[in-house]
């Protein structure tokens, strides 16, 4: 049977999602087996994320809300991020909400560096 528009469009959406959320994976591997400076890192991940939001503006009958995917792409590479910049305790827990003073500077200092490109003073 064949598939509708609408599948064939969320198809779409699901495999530039999951490609990219395989890229910020890889990237990831990377960064912790060869400890990638912080903001290179996070330079990296605004980088995909652009190119994605950028293609997503660019076919419109592919991906109707581009911020959308963008925010999923935001929050899973931030996530991603975190988990190895948190203690033991709380990297089993990544419900996305601070845990403690750690979890939010680490928010915090990823945000900052993502959004402005430099550490924060």
């Amino acid at each position: 049977m064949p598939e509708s528009a609408t599948e064939y469009l969320m198809k779409c959406i699901d495999a530039i999602e999951g490609i990219a959320k395989n890229i910020f994976q890889n990237l990831h591997n990377v960064s912790v087996a060869n400890r990638l400076d912080d903001s290179e890192y996070v330079r990296n991940v605004k980088a995909i994320i652009e190119a994605v939001k950028e293609y997503s503006m660019k076919n419109p009958e592919i991906i109707d809300n581009p911020e959308l995917l963008e925010n999923e792409l935001y929050s899973y590479s931030r996530n991603l991020w975190l988990k190895n910049h948190l203690p033991n305790n709380l990297r089993e827990d990544m419900s996305g909400e601070a845990k403690d003073e750690s979890d939010e500077y680490q928010t915090y200092y990823y945000d900052y560096l993502y959004n402005l490109g430099l550490y924060p003073l």
